[in-house]
């Protein structure tokens, strides 16, 4: 079969365009809709450095971002098409596979999907052609899936489409890998400016027997005395019960857990309050050193603040999850935050899971819990009263 050779060599340079730029991932792959007479089109999966939640690269040309990003979160859980994909084995890297293979268009009129999102967000879309680009891997649960969709009076996509999308398939690989590899770099720019002192926080670095490979002046500084304190190249604590959880800590930061410990000290130093997280190997293997545990290191009762707002900020919380968690925190329901702060159920679904990644719970009442009895957010209430 041939093809264009301009077209596709235009094509293929914007691939590796967007590699570069992300705001050229839309155009790209609605250009490529139009090359297989598609009405819409999507990317998305979980390719960023970490990340365990779906990323729309490209947000559907007719629905709204929300919308999208709505999709991509739950798609691999929900979809019937992807379900009749895994019964035939078709979720590897480079499989291709028709809508209409898995379910009827009748049917999948039937679906909760597409009565929640493509009736009324894609005009009633009913044929689809989609694309693995990259299957799901223990680093990246979630694959990176190219969609391409028509109404249901359409023709099916043909031979001549799939062969396009194959031919143009390695060309996708190489350019999230690029994309991949510039965005670790960026997260090691990111944790090394962080942690070369420009941070207010005590910050340090510790390989995988847990031997300090890096602290900060600031960590240097309160480390010479009181509780904990550096010895023979390690974090220690005189107080036995205390050391004893550190060790545990540390083994679950190993083990991919994040942890935090609360340090006593006399009347002449603080109590101080240590976090614990993991450092990927991804991460670690680009530093300078071989990093697999990061503890910031703070002295609460030092400065009064709000224990919500120093919460989020030692979690790393958006404004957006923040804004959940404080309405959690008023014993509100799901519904009644959704309604509170103006969101969809599905987007405060997704702030939800991404509020239990980063503080390690499973649900609401745990994350509820861990708060109101986090070391951190109780000495800062009995500072500030």
């Amino acid at each position: 079969m041939t093809y264009d050779l301009e077209k596709i060599n235009a094509l293929i340079a914007h691939i590796y365009d967007a590699a570069l730029n992300d705001a050229l991932w839309p155009s790209l792959i609605h250009t490529l809709a139009q090359c297989v007479n598609a009405e819409d089109s999507i990317m998305f999966g979980s390719p960023e450095v970490g990340s365990h939640h779906m990323v729309v690269l490209s947000p559907l040309q007719n629905a709204t971002h929300d919308a999208a990003q709505a999709y991509g979160a739950y798609y691999w859980e929900h979809d019937q098409w992807k379900a009749g994909a895994a019964q035939h084995h078709l979720t590897h890297s480079g499989a291709i596979f028709h809508g209409d293979q898995f379910i009827d268009r009748h049917s999948f009129q039937n679906t909760e999907i597409y009565t929640d999102f493509f009736k009324p967000m894609m005009n009633g879309t009913g044929v689809v052609l989609t694309s693995i680009i990259e299957e799901s891997t223990p680093q990246r649960p979630n694959p990176v899936v190219l969609s391409f969709y028509k109404s249901f009076f359409a023709e099916p996509f043909d031979k001549k489409d799939e062969d396009l999308i194959r031919l143009l398939m390695p060309h996708f690989q190489r350019s999230l890998f690029i994309r991949r590899k510039m965005a670790e770099e960026r997260e090691l720019r990111q944790l090394t400016e962080h942690a070369l002192h420009h941070s207010n926080e005590a910050i340090v670095l510790m390989d995988e027997t847990c031997r300090i490979l890096f602290a900060n002046r600031k960590a240097e500084l309160m480390l010479r005395h009181g509780n904990p304190s550096i010895q023979r190249g390690y974090l220690f604590s005189p107080v036995s019960s205390q050391q004893v959880s550190l060790m545990r800590v540390l083994r679950d930061a190993l083990e991919g857990k994040g942890g935090v410990l609360k340090f006593a000290n006399d009347s002449f130093f603080t109590p101080r309050v240590a976090v614990f997280s993991p450092v990927s190997a991804a991460r670690g293997e680009q530093l300078q050193t071989p990093a697999r545990i990061m503890a910031v290191i703070s002295e609460p009762e030092r400065f009064v603040s709000d224990g919500l707002g120093a919460f989020a900020r030692l979690y790393r919380l958006t404004k957006a999850e923040t804004g959940v968690l404080h309405h959690l925190l008023q014993q509100q329901s799901t519904r009644e935050i959704a309604s509170s702060l103006d969101i969809s159920m599905n987007t405060l679904r997704t702030h939800l899971k991404i509020l239990f990644a980063k503080t390690s719970t499973k649900n609401q009442r745990e994350l509820v819990n861990f708060y109101r009895s986090h070391p951190n957010v109780s000495l800062m209430k009995e500072s500030a009263d």
